[in-house]
């Protein structure tokens, strides 16, 4: 059983944890109906430490990548993310791709991680690195309306610059910080990516600050209701 490097947090909050694809995470946090409120009208913080992330590296990662999935218009941005999904046409899952310094990442939902790390690395071409990093880092996601403007009193640095769809590598305390806008439901949303033993300092500095700015914990539960609900981006 895997466990998030947010969980000591996590039981400061009373989570009450259960297995979700070989991980201890939060079902919920008591109350799954202001937790489902919160998702959808103000702000809610998730653990996505589950969801995989394989960073794609090399000269030729961006034609490995093209071989295995398809994006919504055949590119990515530098400093962007987008939606993508594999080739296969005999399957349904649904990925996102963020491209930043010169290298490629991968973000998939939990069930995928392993099979689509298998099909990158056989549809390598020389040279290229496919590298699991899931349990190296950790990952938070702020989602809902007033997610954005929520997380504007809690960073340490502005955000206003960023777009739907951008990604930022930032730096805090000599650790560095990867900021998507934009979320798992297709909606508004600020997901933050850092190394697995900054977790506790990243997910404490948010609940230390959670009422003043009416930022929600929420489980899995919870979202995986959401996340079913969603309509194909892609």
């Amino acid at each position: 059983m895997h466990k998030s490097p947010f969980n000591v947090v996590h039981e400061q909050l009373g989570a009450h944890f259960s297995d979700f694809n070989g991980w201890s995470l939060p079902a919920h946090f008591g109350d799954v109906p202001v937790e489902s409120t919160s998702l959808s009208e103000s702000c809610a913080v998730v653990d996505l430490c589950s969801f995989g992330r394989i960073q794609i590296g090399g000269k030729e990662a961006k034609e490995t990548i093209n071989s295995v999935f398809n994006t919504k218009n055949g590119k990515i941005a530098p400093d962007s993310w987008v939606w993508a999904k594999p080739v296969n046409p005999d399957t349904e899952t649904l990925c996102r791709i963020f491209r930043l310094n010169g290298g490629y990442t991968l973000l998939t939902q939990p069930a995928d991680t392993e099979t689509l790390c298998q099909q990158l690395e056989a549809a390598a071409e020389k040279g290229v690195t496919v590298t699991n990093v899931t349990e190296k880092t950790a990952m938070l996601g702020l989602y809902g309306p007033k997610a954005f403007d929520s997380m504007r009193g809690v960073l340490p640095f502005d955000i206003d610059h960023l777009d739907r769809g951008d990604v930022e590598k930032m730096s805090l305390m000599m650790m560095g910080f990867t900021l998507l806008r934009g979320s798992w439901l297709n909606g508004e949303g600020l997901e933050l990516i850092c190394p697995a033993a900054a977790g506790p300092l990243a997910a404490g500095a948010i609940a230390k600050y959670r009422h003043k700015h009416n930022i929600t914990p929420a489980g899995m539960d919870c979202l995986q209701a959401a996340m079913a609900e969603i309509i194909n981006p892609v």
